[in-house]
């Protein structure tokens, strides 16, 4: 069978990613994408004979991120520029070999792939080899499955083919398909709701291309149960973060239940017919927890936990670690890998589920008119589904709440329990997958101001940015201060990254460049203690500053100067009016790990009621619906002291659509009334006629769309002066 989307020319397809490219306005580049795709669609329509119309051969390399079927490249810039210096050939001394292997600027925002692009330049032909999409996706297929002990012949095959048959642009985005970075600023659901207008949240459901493109082919149609499919991941739901002193924002109206936030791996169990298949968060499947009864570090132990009707089910959930000696859960910190353990671990993958997602062939996600069930009937179905096996499979606890103070209960009591924090959910919320603000809100105390100790650190290295989102600098280096020696030392303690406006963080990064050292080619100086992680600058303290930060925790670590590391740090702000000296200690950032386990967690503050009470002119008020009205400029003012003489127009409706040069608007509408009759605002069905008196846009509309009666102002005028000749011939009579 023919696939006619893999006949398509690569230089079309590049054509069109450069146009994309060089427009500004996003709707631009999105009008360039559709058109294109429904020409492809137009052409393989026309195509004769027996045929795939799938236009999945492009798609994958519009959206290189979400490929699935395709194994990673594992190549980067660095390996990417030493393999095109090889191959080219260029001297490794050159300007040209220098820019391609000199992977990353601290001081620009890099585009490699325009960097080989300006080097190749000169090197190749304009002419192509005419490749077709099928061409490049074979050529990609060998670079990505390559074997580990050949894949060096194999890749310099795969680009000299490539360097052979490709013009310089074609090759700038031939590597950029590799680097899955397309840079055509759209972002991979942008690209794909230029292909279909329900593709992005089919792919939440399904995380298959494969599949979004064999469904949704047919731009007029529009699936009724968005593609969720057994086996296959969802994306999960999101919690939106939420400040426990907001709790008055939750809608009073609505039952809400908190439950324990989990410090473990995001994780989704699939079973049909007794096999299983586990998923991550990033939808990666992990295979050592097997999949089936019989094998597998996890699957083994559920022989026998499901009702004996259950065929098949999705389950959401945590994977946590699991001490076996000690029968408790590990936190996530620790120096495991829940997808990595093995056997002889002290630990073992333990389930926590708390929602259910599919079961016995029916989809539970969705909203309610695309037949999704509300969270509380998922709760009951999920609470009947399986039997608890500690240590192996376990429910998730979860408590009904009725007070805002009881959240806040149940959040100082998990801090107290050194747990991660609460996640509180409407139990009438439907399951959106890859969605946030429906009804899921993740409480921790490092979300309330002063609920964390802020921490006094000093810049002492930063590591170059790889891309301009980041600004110049990725991470900065912070280091406490050891003065329990004679000369003073700086201790490295972690990397922060966040927390920084882009404008702060190069207000920071130009007061320190001038006096940044490149590690590479100048050592740190004593003074400046660091581990194995080693910054790409590093800066003396008399010449930095000091960052406030906060974290939530701290953990165990080889890679710092420190027994412990930052976990979950952020930036609050700059403390440039502090001096260096003036800094945390190491005996202070020591002090809360004393006598403490692999992980510490600061927060030690307990939120109290009188903060709660704060926010309380904060609670919305339900808003009174108002009926809708006309704007007041356009509305028809009445003219209550009108006296009615005649019921010529009694019960009718006129519309004024303008006045004239004898008569103004006011006067014209003091006539309807005077004869019984009303004006509305606007025409409709149930207007009698409209008035018109100058030639206006509106009059014209009225009279070309044939709707309603148009009538002059002059017969109006004439309406008046008829019924007061009338009333002056009728007193004659009676003087008479």
């Amino acid at each position: 069978m023919v696939t006619p989307a893999n006949t398509v020319l690569f230089e079309e397809f590049c054509n069109t990613l450069e146009c994309i490219f060089k427009k500004k306005q996003k709707r631009d580049r999105e009008k360039i994408l559709v058109e294109f795709i429904c020409d492809l669609k137009t052409r393989i329509r026309q195509t004769e004979g027996e045929k795939n119309t799938t236009l999945y051969p492009v798609i994958r390399l519009l959206v290189p991120k979400l490929e699935r079927e395709r194994p990673p490249y594992n190549m980067k810039e660095r390996k990417l520029g030493e393999l095109l210096v090889k191959i080219l050939p260029l001297r490794k001394d050159s300007q040209e070999a220098k820019k391609l292997l000199n992977d990353r600027s601290v001081l620009r925002d890099r585009d490699f792939a325009s960097e080989v692009y300006f080097v190749v330049k000169k090197r190749m032909n304009e002419r192509t080899g005419n490749l077709t999409i099928k061409d490049i996706n074979d050529i990609l297929d060998k670079i990505a499955t390559a074997e580990v002990g050949n894949k060096g012949p194999i890749l310099d095959q795969a680009f000299s083919s490539a360097l052979r048959n490709l013009n310089a642009d074609q090759l700038k985005w031939f590597i950029r398909i590799i680097l899955k970075n397309l840079k055509l600023g759209l972002s991979d659901k942008g690209i794909l709701a230029c292909f279909h207008p329900d593709a992005p949240e089919y792919y939440d459901n399904c995380h298959d291309i494969t599949q979004v493109c064999l469904d949704l082919d047919d731009a007029c149609y529009r699936p009724e149960n968005m593609g969720i499919k057994l086996l296959s991941p969802v994306s999960p739901m999101l919690c939106e973060r939420l400040d426990v002193t907001d709790v008055c924002y939750l809608d009073p109206d609505r039952t809400y239940q908190v439950e324990e936030k989990f410090d473990g791996e995001r994780s989704q169990i699939h079973m049909k017919d007794g096999k299983f298949i586990y998923f991550t968060r990033r939808a990666h499947v992990v295979k050592i927890y097997g999949d089936n009864y019989e094998e597998g570090l996890l699957t083994r132990y559920l022989k026998g936990c499901f009702k004996s009707d259950v065929t098949s089910f999705i389950l959401d959930g945590e994977m946590m670690l699991w001490h076996k000696q000690d029968q408790c859960f590990g936190p996530k910190g620790l120096p495991y890998d829940v997808k990595k353990i093995t056997e002889k671990s002290a630990y073992r993958p333990c389930f926590c589920a708390y929602d259910l997602l599919y079961l016995n062939g029916k989809s539970l996600v969705g909203p309610a008119e695309n037949g999704g069930t509300p969270l509380n009937k998922r709760l009951e179905q999920l609470d009947s589904l399986f039997t608890d096996i500690p240590g192996v499979i376990q429910h998730s606890k979860r408590k009904i709440v009725e007070k805002r103070t009881d959240i806040l209960e149940e959040l100082n009591t998990s801090m107290l329990n050194q747990e991660e924090g609460i996640v509180v959910k409407d139990v009438q919320s439907y399951y959106r997958p890859g969605h946030r603000n429906l009804g899921w809100f993740k409480l921790k105390m490092e979300y309330t101001k002063g609920a964390m100790p802020d921490l006094d650190l000093v810049i002492i290295g930063a590591d170059r940015s790889g891309n301009k989102r980041q600004g110049q600098v990725k991470s900065f280096f912070v280091a406490c201060l050891d003065n329990s020696q004679s000369e003073k030392r700086w201790l490295c303690v972690g990397c922060v990254a966040s927390g920084l406006k882009s404008v702060d963080r190069d207000k920071v990064v130009t007061h320190l460049e001038r006096h940044w050292h490149r590690t590479a080619f100048t050592p740190p100086q004593g003074n400046l203690i660091f581990n194995k992680a080693r910054p790409d600058y590093w800066i003396a303290p008399e010449h930095s500053i000091v960052l406030e930060i906060c974290a939530s925790e701290l953990t165990k670590t080889s890679t710092f100067a420190t027994d412990y590391t930052l976990r979950f740090s952020r930036i609050i702000r700059t403390r440039e009016d502090k001096p260096i000296d003036d800094t945390m200690t190491l005996e202070e950032f020591c002090r809360p790990t004393l006598n403490q386990g692999h992980v510490v967690k600061l927060a030690t503050k307990r939120i109290n009621q009188d903060q709660l009470a704060n926010n309380e002119d904060k609670i919305p008020k339900k808003r009174v619906v108002k009926e809708k009205q006309v704007a007041e400029p356009y509305r028809v003012a009445s003219h209550g002291d009108v006296k009615v003489t005649s019921n010529a127009l009694a019960g009718r409706k006129l519309c004024i659509l303008s006045d004239d040069e004898d008569c103004g608007r006011t006067e014209l509408i003091k006539i309807v009334e005077t004869h019984g009759g009303k004006v509305v605002a606007d025409y409709g069905a149930d207007t009698w006629c409209c008035v018109a008196g100058r030639s206006t846009a509106r009059v014209r509309a009225a009279v070309t769309s044939r709707s309603v009666d148009v009538a002059r102002a002059a017969w109006l005028r004439a309406l008046l002066y008829y019924y007061i000749i009338k009333l002056k011939s009728l007193f004659v009579c009676l003087n008479a």
